[in-house]
């Protein structure tokens, strides 16, 4: 059992270096059009770089607006430096208390008040009442195990008890959060949660 003539003819007739050569340029060719096809402003940018040419502006999407290949804002400049000498820098108390200083280079800044503590605690528990508030929607949780969720939240901000913020949070639950609850939720629930944190 043999090949039909004119096969057993055609494959004598082409070399492997032939079958060898056609196959790579057909690869090559077709690598050579995606890569025009795909990426050419990315060829357009290294081409530009090996040459030290600035790359060519391109418009975006045919509005007006052009937007540069290189940086625009250039370098980080560092701000002026102050130098101080040693003996003007205090990183303790003073050897001698009853001295005074004179002057004073740097102005203290006035402390951050409670106040600041207690609007940083309602950012942090607003964005876990938030993600409390997604889960319970998604998973169709009980009433029970959102109270007992939320709960954990108020003793993880023990500061916010009793303050304006514990109504503003109560507010933000009933408004934002209790509409997409498989369950009721009412003002009341929410005082008797944070009055019994355990």
């Amino acid at each position: 059992m043999g090949l039909p003539p004119k096969q057993k003819i055609m494959l004598q007739q082409i070399s492997w270096l032939t079958y060898a050569a056609s196959i790579l340029s057909l690869v090559t060719l077709y690598y050579l059009y995606v890569a025009l096809t795909f990426y050419r402003v990315e060829l357009q940018s290294v081409i530009y770089k090996l040459m030290g040419k600035q790359p060519i502006i391109k418009a975006s999407g045919g509005g007006d607006l052009q937007l540069p290949d290189y940086a625009i804002m250039g370098k980080a400049q560092p701000e002026e430096v102050e130098f101080v000498s040693q003996e003007e820098l205090s990183f303790g108390p003073p050897d001698h208390p009853d001295e005074v200083l004179t002057h004073q280079t740097v102005k203290p800044e006035p402390a951050a008040g409670p106040d600041s503590r207690l609007i940083a605690d309602l950012a942090e528990m607003v964005s876990e009442v938030k993600t409390l508030i997604r889960v319970i929607n998604e998973s169709g949780e009980s009433k029970e195990n959102f109270g007992m969720l939320f709960r954990l939240i108020v003793q993880k901000y023990p500061s916010l008890k009793g303050t304006a913020y514990e109504q503003q949070l109560n507010d933000f639950l009933i408004a934002d959060g209790a509409p997409q609850f498989p369950f009721p939720l009412t003002a009341g629930d929410l005082k008797n949660y944070w009055l019994n944190e355990n």
